[in-house]
């Protein structure tokens, strides 16, 4: 016997008919946020098991963490991620870059869509955070050009005992930040991610209000 909570076959059809027509490979928990707004509320457990019975989607194992992730900071703003995400974004084909800050005690972050990771788009991006959040105590960026100078140092930097400095990375002196260089993709996991679930949603959702241009 059918269940009493059985949603009718008539939402069935049509949750199934829009998720063909302008959601074919969303997520069912993605997926439902869509149908949502169009007026259908389905819960996403059993739009994974219509899409299944229907040969629409297949089941997904969770891979097991390798390794325990490092504890969280205290407060916000005692050490912000910050990192750049090459992709096709706006799905044309051609790889733009989102430039992206992620505070590491409550994952907070703001984005900056560009074309490449540069010292100008990671300046841009870390004044918008300043002028919102304020200066953060520290930064955790990966070993990039733009963070990290490969040069030798220069008998000025010799003479003051001081580490080789980008461009960028003078100007986070002169502001007190301090950079902190991750020695792997996995020990800045958060930011990490925060790019995988954007390379996800977000390309989905530009797709869906038909957003096909940097401006």
């Amino acid at each position: 016997r059918s269940s009493n909570r059985a949603k009718p076959l008539e939402v069935r059809s049509r949750a199934l008919e829009m998720w063909q027509e302008r959601l074919e490979g969303w997520g069912p928990t993605l997926a439902c946020e869509k149908l949502a707004e169009a007026g259908m509320e389905v819960d996403h457990e059993t739009l994974r098991r219509w899409l299944i019975e229907e040969g629409l989607w297949k089941r997904h194992r969770r891979k097991k963490p390798h390794r325990r992730w490092r504890e969280r900071k205290v407060h916000f703003g005692e050490l912000v991620q910050m990192d750049g995400s090459p992709h096709d974004w706006l799905g044309l084909g051609e790889r733009d870059c989102l430039m992206m800050m992620v505070d590491d005690a409550t994952s907070r972050s703001m984005s900056q869509l560009g074309t490449e990771e540069t010292t100008r788009s990671a300046l841009g991006l870390l004044r918008r955070w300043v002028e919102r959040y304020g200066i953060p105590c520290a930064l955790y960026t990966d070993r990039h050009a733009v963070y990290h100078a490969e040069r030798e140092a220069t008998p000025g930097e010799i003479e003051a005992e001081r580490a080789p400095r980008t461009a960028f990375g003078k100007v986070c002196a002169k502001l007190g930040i301090r950079i902190i260089l991750a020695s792997s993709p996995q020990a800045k996991g958060r930011i990490e991610r925060r790019h995988g679930l954007y390379q996800d949603r977000l390309v989905k959702e530009l797709r869906f209000l038909g957003i096909r241009d940097m401006e």
